[in-house]
């Protein structure tokens, strides 16, 4: 559990479980360059990968606390669902509320619940199973969905990643009357708001927080891996838009490199991320 600041916001994660990904089975895009894998990974931090080099994914929930609300940012994989395609989170049995508790955070008391897309591991915790029902874990909030991300996640086949997610954490929200549709640039609150990243999914969209001269934009899942700041046209194989996702990743890598903007992937192994420095072949990370 970590906790930081951006001006009057505080930040806490709330872990749920991680993994390790070896960048040359889980990307594409490479094109010839996968021999570069290890001399790009030498120029990123060390804690974003585990001792044998692999790239380590963290599946974490961001609780901010703002002067006016409380807002979960991601809800993580979820306990007891049943994830055939993803067999290293079928029916987990994780801690996660207790560690929501133990960083003194109660589900009544949110505000706003805001997924960055609606993949199976950043919605989970959306709901929880009560006398074999699933209903919302946060009772009191209202859950933001980007429409034209519900919209794409509405019409997936059965049997393909996303439609049981859907199911059993985004449709139970809307049966409880807890959602709203918003759309690019909403905003949350005076220092919160919606910044569309498009690509990953249709609608797939980051937190900016802007309090006093301090900023911060949560890209989600715009960046899974630091090489990608060197190379923002390797994605990951679950990537919706491959070439709308890189242009996203090229546009925000030039628009925050050497300002004091801190960028959070919701992946990363550094919960508080990290600023942006232009480089001659792709861009640094320093951590925050």
């Amino acid at each position: 559990m970590a906790t930081f600041q951006v001006g009057a916001v505080s930040v806490t994660e709330i872990v749920e479980t991680d993994m390790p990904v070896p960048v040359t089975l889980a990307f594409q895009g490479l094109d010839g360059e996968a021999d570069l894998v290890g001399t790009l990974r030498d120029r990123y931090p060390a804690a974003l990968f585990t001792a044998g080099g692999d790239p380590l994914l963290v599946f974490r929930s961001h609780v901010l606390r703002t002067p006016s609300s409380v807002i979960v940012l991601d809800t993580c994989w979820g306990n007891h669902k049943e994830r055939l395609l993803d067999p290293y989170a079928h029916r987990l049995d994780t801690p996660y509320l207790e560690r929501l508790a133990a960083a003194g955070t109660d589900p009544a008391e949110v505000d706003y619940v805001f997924c960055t897309h609606l993949h199976q591991d950043h919605v989970g915790w959306n709901t929880r199973l009560v006398d074999g029902a699933w209903v919302p874990t946060f009772p009191n909030a209202t859950y933001l969905f980007v429409a034209a991300e519900y919209e794409h996640f509405s019409t997936v086949p059965p049997g393909t990643h996303g439609h049981d997610s859907f199911a059993d954490s985004v449709l139970p929200i809307v049966a409880a009357g807890r959602h709203r549709l918003v759309g690019p640039g909403f905003a949350i609150d005076d220092t919160v708001r919606i910044e569309p990243l498009p690509g990953h999914t249709p609608g797939h969209s980051g937190l900016h927080v802007t309090s006093g001269s301090q900023e911060a934009v949560f890209t989600g899942d715009l960046f899974h891996v630091a090489h990608q700041f060197a190379r923002p046209g390797w994605h990951i194989v679950s990537e919706h838009d491959a070439r709308q996702a890189t242009e996203t990743r090229r546009a925000l890598l030039a628009r925050y490199a050497d300002t004091r903007v801190r960028v959070v992937p919701a992946h990363f192994a550094l919960p508080a991320g990290g600023y942006l420095e232009s480089r001659p072949d792709g861009y640094g990370y320093v951590p925050a």
